[in-house]
């Protein structure tokens, strides 16, 4: 059954659907992909494996019994990050407050996914509240990259992207405010995609953001293939979906954006994005370097609108159980072990009020000011054009990236505050055999064509690849 571990959702929903192949010997196949590798890189958190083997079991009932109107992922197995409600199973989203919470309730995409037919194999890590770019909790610990242990899954969906990473599942639902699906992707070597902001419900997830900022948070699929993310995507969207195998990229701009002055990226990485930006020219895109937008200022109004719209206040006192938590001694209680909130979230929360609250000084943070940084944007890239760039600064660091942050962090605020849709895509891996990953960036409502040209570069390089031999790197 090993072979099932290396098909993506959308050939695994065909071959069911098709019948050469039994959704109980899918989902098995998972369970024990998950079994096998879960004990080193602390993924899935909980696990929902007889539940799964009874619907499976029940679907394969279901095409014995002659049905041939399925759901687009009938029989298909899902993991589900554990910010979003299931009914019934632990609702935790990384926080010691929440330990004992069991959801009443199911998210609305979860909901979207079951009524497609998928079956839900378990919900995975996340950092506290996911608040985070690594993925540490002190309920659950920390969840370790597939390709090495000693590196980080990024966050706050790195449970996601580690158990898709290692093969134990073809299809997940995620979120991003920040770069929470992207950031996993790339670390991992996986596909996702942030939709559109407002594209696809929120609604049972935790944490919420304030309503001025709303639509800078968004639910969305990581995957094996591109594929994976547009049949997500169908189930998932509130709008209509167009076909992206049907939209003609000749022609159509791709502007190249590489060298940020302040935060300048490795060797390897611009080497990757300029393959892609190679690869993209072949096929008839207009491939361009310059003018160039204006991503610093974008991701200054990011983190000035986190603080002026009250969401690092909110999250101060969600991150204390509803109190608002006092940094010292919080800190204290975490050098005597007998922390609630893990240090590197204590970190991230005092850099970001203190860089929202400088920054909102210097006026990036009214917000009746981001649709000009939009319209600069729309400019450069021109209609139905793409920006190409990368997310992280170097291939997957180790574990720690998070003290590090002030000086590298990644390319992916500046389109949660512009509402852009970006996709996540591997292209090769590092010499130290870490994958390294690009996103594909469009203008709102426009996923459709992030995920065509990303087809495009999957095509091109092969896309995504199985980690193996989860536990004998970096143990």
């Amino acid at each position: 059954m090993e072979e099932l571990l290396k098909l993506g959702a959308a050939e695994l929903a065909r071959c069911i659907r098709s019948r050469q192949i039994s959704p109980v010997d899918v989902v098995e196949a998972h369970i024990q992909r998950i079994e096998q590798v879960n004990p080193p890189i602390n993924a899935v958190i909980v696990p929902l494996f007889e539940q799964a083997r009874q619907e499976a079991q029940e679907a394969a009932d279901w095409l014995d019994d002659g049905h041939h109107d399925l759901p687009p992922l009938f029989g298909v197995p899902v993991t589900i990050k554990d910010s979003f409600a299931v009914v019934g199973a632990p609702h935790v989203s990384g926080s010691w407050y929440r330990r004992d919470v069991i959801a009443t309730e199911e998210a609305e995409a979860v909901h979207r996914l079951r009524a497609a037919g998928a079956i839900l194999l378990g919900k995975t890590n996340v950092p506290d509240l996911c608040w985070l770019g690594e993925t540490t909790n002190p309920v659950y610990g920390r969840t370790r990259n597939p390709w090495n242990l000693r590196h980080m899954v990024g966050g706050s969906s790195g449970g996601e992207g580690a158990i898709i990473a290692a093969g134990g599942s073809p299809l997940g639902l995620g979120s991003d405010l920040a770069g929470s699906l992207r950031i996993p992707a790339a670390a991992c070597g996986i596909t996702s995609l942030k939709p559109t902001g407002g594209r696809v419900p929120l609604d049972g997830h935790i944490p919420q953001t304030p309503a001025a900022i709303a639509r800078w948070n968004t639910a969305g699929p990581m995957a094996r293939r591109i594929e994976d993310l547009a049949l997500a995507l169908e189930v998932l969207s509130d709008t209509p979906v167009q076909d992206y195998r049907q939209i003609d990229l000749h022609g159509r701009r791709v502007t190249v954006y590489i060298r940020n002055p302040l935060y300048p990226v490795a060797g390897e990485v611009a080497d990757t994005v300029s393959m892609a930006a190679g690869a993209l020219r072949t096929i008839g895109m207009e491939v361009v370097d310059s003018p160039k937008p204006p991503m610093i200022k974008a991701g200054f109004q990011f983190a000035a609108g986190l603080y002026t719209s009250g969401a690092v206040a909110y999250y101060r006192q969600a991150l204390g159980g509803e109190q608002p938590f006092r940094f010292t001694e919080e800190l204290q209680a975490n050098l005597q072990r007998r922390g609630h909130i893990s240090p590197e979230v204590l970190f991230f929360h005092a850099y970001t009020g203190m860089m929202g609250s400088l920054l909102s000084m210097m006026g990036y943070g009214r917000l009746e000011n981001i649709e000009q940084t939009r319209e600069q944007f729309l400019k450069v890239m021109q209609p139905g054009g793409v920006l190409l760039c990368p997310i992280l600064l170097s291939p997957p660091p180790r574990h720690g990236w998070t003290w590090k942050l002030p000086f590298s962090t990644p390319y992916t605020i500046m389109f949660n505050v512009l509402e852009f849709p970006a996709v996540s895509v591997p292209l090769r891996w590092s010499s130290k055999n870490l994958p390294l990953v690009v996103q594909v960036v469009a203008a709102p409502g426009e996923d459709e064509v992030a995920l065509a040209v990303a087809a495009e570069l999957e095509r091109v390089f092969g896309g995504w690849r199985m980690a193996e031999d989860v536990g004998s790197s970096g143990a």
